[in-house]
């Protein structure tokens, strides 16, 4: 076994099916620097739409929603309870300052705000949330389509963050190039064009990607 081998894993490299350590080190090289294009779009897509969710709940159900014990369900009532709870140890943010807890929880806690299990919480109670979320879509969107697309972007992004692989498509809605697509227009259908427009002046997916078809990695 090579130094290669050996100091990635052998494991981590077999995912990208070359006959060779250093074919395969090679993809493995190229796959972050695809994932590192995603870093600003996938980092300004989740600060958006939290702060997006938070204004919107915030007008509905109240400026201190995110404390209502009513709207901490499943998952994300655990995930509440830990971000308060680290806070309350580090003793370095209020946990019960609002704004330093919307900045610690993570993306899935958003996420599954769109699942299912907060269906009859608020999506029904109070339709218009929805609507003026994605104030911009040009489609009719419904809540069970939201979830899927912002689990999927989830997901995508753990993969990027994680150091996974996001050459080998198993799944053709997870090729990279439509995953950045649906970035883009979940942030145009937030109305953030003024945002999306700063974003794309940093952004290298594209450079990325016809780089990985050039050479035959995508």
């Amino acid at each position: 076994m090579n130094e290669i081998e050996t100091l990635i894993s052998a494991r981590r490299l077999a995912k990208y099916g070359k006959p060779s350590a250093e074919e395969a080190f090679a993809a493995h090289l190229y796959n972050s620097e695809l994932a590192e294009s995603f870093y600003q779009s996938l980092s300004y897509f989740e600060i958006i739409l939290r702060n997006k969710i938070d204004t919107v709940f915030s007008k509905h159900l109240g400026e201190d929603w995110i404390f209502n014990p009513d709207y901490q369900i499943g998952k994300n009532a655990d995930t509440f309870q830990k971000i308060r709870k680290r806070l309350i140890t580090e003793a370095q943010k209020d946990p019960n300052n609002k704004n330093h807890i919307i900045s610690e929880l993570t993306f899935g806690f958003w996420a599954y705000l769109f699942s299912p299990n907060y269906r009859k919480t608020f999506w029904k109670k109070y339709p218009a949330l929805l609507n003026e979320i994605f104030d911009k879509a040009k489609e009719t969107l419904s809540v069970g389509v939201c979830f899927e697309r912002v689990n999927r972007i989830r997901n995508y992004r753990n993969k990027v963050f994680h150091y996974g692989s996001l050459i080998k498509v198993v799944d053709p809605l997870n090729e990279p190039a439509r995953i950045h697509n649906m970035i883009y227009k979940l942030i145009r259908d937030m109305n953030a064009n003024a945002i999306l427009r700063q974003i794309k002046e940093i952004d290298r997916f594209n450079e990325e990607y016809i780089k990985g078809r050039r050479l035959g990695f995508l």
